[in-house]
């Protein structure tokens, strides 16, 4: 079923994401949203999971992974994921912030997010996917996520609740569960007029 009220929307994600976040003993983690600038305007950086990894095979998301106890902090955790899995050297990132952790209802995990920029936008950056856990990696246009065409909603019934899923979709790509949850936050904030340091 679709919502169709758009205004009521962001309430329902706002309620379940409130419930996954009272769920006990959550474990934690934190993904890194990288935005490179090219000819077409902001990117964000998105990878595909392989195959090979136990869970969430094939799946869209984006650079990250549990904290580890030898982590400064969650923001550390997320640089570090980038490094494992893209071979993303932290020296060449300025992270900008972070974005409101986000639940997920079946792992029971609380997911903080950070937005990241080149540190220096002149100098060449280049990925190289671990070999296990990413099978790709690409960008997808700020604007293009923006568009009302590129988002839609379901509504699921999880844990004895219903809940809102949502889809953003480029291209080939569909992007779902807690990655297009903290997608949305951030494309919610991007409307209200924050992050235009990424459009300047």
């Amino acid at each position: 079923m679709t919502i169709s009220n758009p205004e009521n929307l962001d309430e329902a994600i706002d309620r379940a994401l409130a419930i996954g976040m009272e769920r006990p003993d959550p474990r934690v983690a934190a993904v890194m949203l990288f935005v490179r600038q090219f000819e077409d305007g902001p990117n964000l950086l998105f990878i595909r999971r392989s195959e090979k990894v136990p869970n969430h095979k094939g799946q869209i998301s984006f650079p990250g992974g549990g904290y580890h106890a030898e982590d400064d902090n969650l923001e550390a955790t997320a640089l570090r994921e980038a490094w494992e899995e893209l071979q993303l050297d932290p020296q060449t990132l300025k992270v900008l912030g972070p974005l409101p952790p986000t639940p997920t209802i079946v792992s029971n995990f609380v997911i903080h997010p950070f937005v990241a920029v080149p540190a220096d936008p002149t100098q060449e950056i280049n990925y190289q996917g671990d070999g296990f856990e990413v099978a790709e990696a690409f960008h997808v246009p700020l604007k293009a996520l923006l568009e009302p065409a590129a988002f839609r909603t379901e509504t699921w019934t999880i844990g004895g609740y219903s809940r809102p899923a949502i889809f953003y979709t480029y291209q080939h790509n569909v992007i779902w569960g807690a990655t297009a949850f903290i997608l949305h936050n951030f494309l919610r904030q991007i409307r209200a007029g924050h992050w235009q340091i990424l459009f300047e």
